[in-house]
């Protein structure tokens, strides 16, 4: 009796091993199908807001170098000026209707948000205006936090030129600065470190080395 026992549990065993394997085989297969849907979506998301911040601009092209230079932004520019925990994920040249460069295009994350990381893509023309700001994603609190995805606080940012921005809680007096979302004080600060380290990167590492 013992020993049937023994060998049921033992086939139960063989039998769920099975499952898990074929199931993890399974999940494997359908993430691959989705993998490219769903990174259509997000190229998708990113073209739409960077059309939303520079509508000005009739193409967005990639270039390599300014490639390679968004991939060396943290370790040269960001986190010596404190920018810790800041990435300039993607970065594209604007052009206008005839092909010529008239600013540039980012996507930038700042993984030091209130709920976590916070996304958004940022415009920036040649003459060093900013063009816009897009929240991408964010996991922020809402009423709070949450707010800086609402026109009151990012359209702060349009027509800004400063080298950097700052933000103050008794009312923007200055040209680079803006108000807080209120009662968000990290979620302002994450926002703001993230365009700060976009202009930065333009700035201090693109327009320098051109």
């Amino acid at each position: 009796m013992a020993k049937e026992k023994k060998s049921s549990i033992i086939k139960d065993a063989l039998v769920l091993f099975a499952i898990t394997i074929v199931a993890g085989i399974s999940l494997g297969f359908v993430y691959e199908l989705t993998l490219p849907v769903i990174k259509e979506q997000e190229l998708k998301k990113q073209t739409e807001a960077y059309g939303a911040i520079y509508p000005d601009a009739a193409e967005f092209a990639a270039d390599e170098d300014l490639t390679k230079l968004a991939e060396e932004a943290v370790t040269k520019v960001l986190e010596p000026n404190g920018l810790k925990g800041n990435t300039i994920d993607a970065a594209f040249v604007a052009l206008d209707a005839s092909g010529e460069k008239i600013g540039y295009v980012m996507s930038i994350t700042s993984g030091n948000g209130y709920g976590g990381a916070i996304t958004l893509s940022l415009g920036y023309s040649v003459d060093g205006v900013i063009q816009g700001m897009e929240i991408i994603s964010m996991n922020e609190t809402p009423g709070f936090g949450a707010k800086a995805n609402e026109p009151a606080f990012k359209d702060q940012f349009k027509g800004k030129k400063a080298d950097l921005i700052e933000f103050t809680k008794s009312g923007a007096t200055a040209d680079n600065q803006i108000d807080a979302v209120s009662g968000a004080t990290i979620t302002t600060t994450a926002v703001t470190n993230a365009v700060n380290s976009g202009l930065r990167f333009i700035n201090e590492l693109v327009e320098a080395g051109n």
